[in-house]
């Protein structure tokens, strides 16, 4: 039997092991979005409207803070799916 990480099989613990990723890196990706618009707005905040910044400079800012909130995303859910695979691997034996 051969098993795709996108497929449902007969198996109830691949089934399950699929729902249990799906719902970890949904709610992962959410958390994710909100803490990095919180951390936008505020370096906004901090740039154009209280001006504690020279907006020359604040543009890096938050390009820095863009930049930075990509790779952690990347490298979590690279991580997330090798955790994923291999865990798959684990059930099916393959």
């Amino acid at each position: 039997m051969s098993y795709s990480l996108n497929s449902s099989s007969n198996d109830p613990r691949v089934d399950e092991l699929q729902r249990r990723h799906r719902q970890r890196q949904s709610r992962f990706i959410m958390v994710f979005a909100l803490i990095e618009g919180l951390v936008l707005v505020a370096a906004l905040l901090a740039v154009y409207v209280l001006r504690l910044v020279d907006p020359d400079m604040g543009i890096w800012i938050l390009v820095a803070i863009a930049v930075i909130g990509g790779g952690i995303l990347s490298a979590s859910l690279v991580s997330s799916n090798t955790r994923h695979a291999r865990d798959l691997r684990d059930i099916t034996g393959r």
